[in-house]
């Protein structure tokens, strides 16, 4: 069976649709996108949802009237599943005039004739949504900051701690296969790997919401190792389902009292594990520095991203093994 991987065929391919789209080039614009009548163009307007010839032929005509544009990639991923691929980005689009905005872009790609193709585009103008909603991470995050615990005895000798925030893949779709019992069941197994492997490595349960943890290790090596026991232990399935956690980590001040840093370091860790997929353990810049020279973990390729609520790019790290 054909694994998730990064791809980075499709984010090189969609590098170029940029270059191409800023120089009004619609012939070399139009040529990536699939020749299907399957074809799905959905845009910000009601209307803007086509298909087929008629999907590339209004988008064509949509290039010349948006006119010059510099196009930056903000936070392009790119992954493969065989012969089917799909990106996604935030670029930030700037006129001649200085204006600008950041988009929201997603593509799916198949393999067609030998070559990648888009099957499904999206390209719109974000605005926020309606209601708020909140992730199970986005709960735990805040149940830390009003109580505010200690973290003094999980952390180093020097008072740094790193943190962790990890959660159960798309848990709501896991409960409406399991039923609320079942659910809850799986849930209790859950909750004995995360704590089992904490104590195993030294660490503290700072807060556990549901599906959602926050965790605090003295060491960047023993979150790491945690991190990758739970990940191995639940990937075993439950009764057969199959189970994926999530998990970002951060490194930080570990006094409680200190808001300005202990804050920070949760809120970066908690915005870097909801940038996670299913399996997916990412780590921050500090983490991959206090543990790439140790030489036994493995790291995939650094990303550049942007952390919601925070300024400034941060880099991170998937740590493979």
């Amino acid at each position: 069976m054909a694994e998730i991987v990064p791809n980075e065929e499709l984010r090189a391919l969609l590098l170029r649709f940029y270059r191409a789209w800023e120089a009004l080039d619609v012939d070399r614009c139009a040529e990536v996108f699939s020749t299907s009548p399957c074809l799905i163009l959905g845009g910000t307007a009601p209307e803007e949802w086509l298909y087929g010839a008629d999907a590339v032929n209004v988008f064509a005509a949509q290039l010349p009237q948006l006119g010059h544009v510099r196009i930056e990639p903000l936070d392009l991923r790119a992954y493969s599943c065989g012969d089917v691929g799909w990106v996604g980005d935030n670029p930030l689009l700037t006129f001649p005039d200085g204006n600008g905005f950041r988009a929201r872009l997603t593509a799916t790609f198949v393999i067609e004739r030998g070559h990648w193709h888009i099957i499904e585009f999206h390209f719109s103008h974000p605005l926020p949504n309606a209601q708020p909603l909140t992730t199970t991470v986005d709960e735990v995050e805040r149940l830390v900051r009003l109580d505010r615990p200690d973290v003094v005895a999980a952390s180093a000798p020097e008072g740094t701690v790193t943190v962790v925030f990890s959660d159960i893949e798309s848990s709501t779709v896991v409960l409406e296969r399991l039923g609320d019992t079942n659910f809850t069941q799986m849930l209790a197994w859950h909750d004995r790997i995360v704590r089992d492997s904490v104590s195993e490595h030294r660490g503290f349960v700072v807060k556990a919401q549901g599906d959602g943890f926050m965790l605090a290790f003295p060491s960047a090596t023993y979150a790491l190792r945690s991190c990758l026991v739970i990940r191995d232990r639940i990937a075993a399935g439950y009764h057969d389902l199959p189970i994926r956690i999530r998990a970002g980590l951060h490194a930080g001040e570990a006094l409680h009292h200190n808001d300005d840093f202990f804050g920070r370091t949760v809120v970066v860790a908690a915005r870097i594990s909801a940038l996670a997929l299913g399996g997916e353990i990412l780590a921050s810049d500090l983490v991959h520095a206090l543990a790439h020279g140790l030489g036994t973990f493995t790291f995939g390729e650094p990303r550049t991203t942007n952390l919601k609520g925070l300024d400034g790019d941060f880099t991170v790290y998937p740590v493979l093994a």
